[in-house]
């Protein structure tokens, strides 16, 4: 077998698409075309991938799929620029140059002065969030590997974590429950812990249920943990009607008296469904 060709779950796991999505846009815009083995298989061609990563930071960025998968990879990476709201800033120039070197100390102290500087809510929002657009951005556009971003990821979560258990070491009293999660076929667990530290320095204890997560499932959860709020992160690319029943769905699941909250950038890509809350910023926590 020609090893330049890649499964459905390298591309996946490269691009955070999920497999639904990248077989909706195969069918619908002809784009990306698997090559069919002879034992039946498909796979993909390696020179796709970079311009599958464009349209995914595209897509997230706020165009339609339509749009995205019909552009030349010039455009896109237009497209991509365009949106990006990453404002010049010293730290975060660095804190790329060090993703860049894989020089994951250089990160984690990066990271401790602008926590220092900032405060937690400001650090998260101002140099976690915009970094991680950077981050998206450079992906997209080759000038990082997948290596770069595993290693980035796993700095971020371990802070993210080692924050909020200290912010519950600290808690004096009860607290009301909000249960984090996303629906099936969303992948990004950096947001959900983003998400979960702002709502625990607010007061709240938090429990984190995950990724890709049965709507069943997270309505047992919210009974188990007695949970006061479900919030539920939506990407673009998980945005849209059937997301929209899900949520339906969910909200019906939930024991009486708990909230269902969306966030994220798909909460407003997504028609609103009485009596669901939608954030679409962090700083709406």
């Amino acid at each position: 077998m020609d090893s330049s060709l890649l499964s459905i779950g390298d591309i996946c796991s490269e691009t955070g698409l999920s497999s639904d999505v990248v077989r909706v846009w195969e069918r619908r815009y002809g784009f990306p075309m698997p090559v069919r083995l002879p034992s039946g298989h498909r796979r993909y061609r390696t020179e796709d991938l970079h311009r599958l990563r464009l349209i995914a930071e595209a897509v997230a960025s706020g165009h339609r799929p339509s749009t995205a998968v019909r552009s030349s990879s010039a455009q896109l990476q237009t497209m991509v620029l365009k949106n990006s709201s990453s404002e010049p800033s010293l730290i975060l120039d660095e804190l790329m140059l060090a993703t860049e070197n894989a020089n994951s100390e250089k990160i984690k102290n990066l990271l401790a002065e602008a926590l220092f500087q900032k405060g937690l809510r400001d650090f998260v929002i101002h140099t976690i969030a915009p970094l991680l657009e950077r981050v998206g951005i450079a992906w997209a556009e080759g000038r990082l590997d997948i290596h770069h971003e595993k290693l980035l990821t796993e700095v971020l979560e371990d802070l993210l974590r080692k924050l909020r258990n200290e912010l519950d070491q600290q808690a004096k009293g009860p607290r009301e429950v909000v249960l984090i999660t996303t629906l099936p076929g969303e992948r990004h667990r950096l947001g959900l812990l983003m998400a979960a530290l702002i709502y625990t320095s607010k007061g709240y204890k938090t429990e984190v249920l995950g990724m890709d997560v049965p709507v069943a499932n997270i309505a047992k959860a919210a009974r188990q943990v007695g949970a006061h709020k479900v919030a539920v992160s939506l990407s673009i690319l998980t945005a849209g009607e059937s997301i929209r029943r899900l949520l339906k769905d969910l909200q019906e699941r939930l024991p009486q008296g708990c909230a269902l909250v969306v966030g994220g950038q798909g909460a407003s890509r997504t028609r609103k469904v009485q009596g669901i809350e939608r954030m679409t910023r962090l700083e709406d926590i």
